[in-house]
């Protein structure tokens, strides 16, 4: 009976589709690995912030994977059109075409606009499977967000006076990963100010070093630490899966986000695109439902699947159960035999 109950709320389909998960978040580490500076570019929008007196309100920010070098442009808003015409003028037209151009899955970046663009300057267009640690404008959207605080101090309409200023401390300043500042992965120098023209005239440079061990050494130690955090999830094809949902508050439907499932499905695995991606099929209609990060998805189980788990936890549980029974029927044996042999008065 205990066994059944237990296996009739694994396998409740509102449970799994309204309860949070417990564990670690699933998807180990896979960093990208660029070779050559603009390989690999992300690409995202920051905002709404307040509405400048140059009625700008939105950041897109551009991000090189491997120098780390940032390109920010302030803008009125957040559409398709804006995001391809700063495509074309800020990294095109000054960088070349990236190999790979990396989003979110937000309208601007799905749209077909959009998607032209970027096809027609002959890059490849990869979207972020809900998962935004994918996308390395995510960390330098943070980072823009302080120094413009730190900025602006009560003025916070004339935000986007400072992006010069901005955008060259984070140019010239040592970046984490390469022990090097995005000037000198980017041009092999600094970028001289006038104080370094008065204090070091006759500088001769500094010697690169290896750029693509530093940068190896860096996603290691990255990997590891990031994978303490993780835990390894793998699925096969036509494995049952329910996956997060991203719902928005929709006033004027009466919909909030807060109270809507935190999961749906079931969905079927079709294919496995890497160890943390994977492309799902609706188990009704059998159409394509997208692709997915691991740390987004969670086993959905019916009837047979939980009934099989248990079972395969009573085959691992076994000897410790029959220990523990023997061990308590020993225990009565002992009390019996102390009773048998106590002598009482009388």
């Amino acid at each position: 009976m205990a066994g059944d109950a237990k296996r009739y709320v694994t396998s409740c389909s509102v449970c799994q589709l309204t309860k949070p998960s417990q564990q670690k978040q699933a998807g180990l580490m896979v960093p990208i690995v660029p070779q050559k500076p603009w390989e690999n570019t992300g690409v995202d929008f920051v905002g709404p912030l307040p509405r400048t007196q140059s009625v700008n309100a939105y950041l897109l920010v551009f991000v090189d994977y491997f120098s780390k070098w940032i390109e920010v442009c302030a803008v009125r808003e957040a559409t398709a059109q804006v995001a391809a015409s700063k495509f074309l003028s800020e990294i095109f037209a000054r960088h070349g075409t990236p190999t790979y151009l990396i989003s979110d899955r937000d309208s601007p970046f799905v749209s077909e606009l959009f998607e032209h663009t970027v096809s027609a300057l002959g890059s490849t267009h990869r979207l972020t499977a809900y998962h935004l640690q994918t996308n390395a404008t995510e960390r330098v959207n943070r980072t823009l967000k302080t120094a413009i605080r730190a900025y602006v101090s009560d003025k916070h309409t004339a935000w986007d006076r400072f992006l010069p200023q901005i955008c060259f401390a984070l140019r010239t300043a040592p970046h984490d990963s390469t022990g090097l500042s995005p000037s000198m992965m980017l041009y092999g120098r600094e970028l001289d100010t006038p104080l370094d023209l008065i204090t070091q005239p006759s500088c001769d440079g500094v010697d690169d070093p290896d750029v693509q061990a530093v940068l190896d050494l860096s996603h290691k130690r990255q990997k590891h630490y990031y994978d303490l955090r993780r835990r390894h999830s793998a699925f096969g094809i036509g494995d049952l899966v329910r996956v997060k949902s991203h719902p928005r508050s929709d006033a004027l439907a009466n919909f909030t986000a807060k109270l809507a499932p935190l999961f749906k499905g079931p969905y079927r695995v079709s294919q496995k695109l890497s160890n943390v991606n994977y492309r799902l099929i609706d188990v009704e209609t059998g159409a394509d439902a997208g692709v997915f990060h691991v740390v987004n998805m969670q086993p959905f189980h019916t009837w047979d699947s939980a009934k099989e788990i248990e079972g395969k936890k009573k085959i691992t549980f076994l000897p410790l159960a029959v220990f523990a029974v023997c061990c308590w029927n020993l225990m009565i044996f002992i009390s019996v035999m102390v009773l048998l042999c106590t002598d009482y008065p009388g």
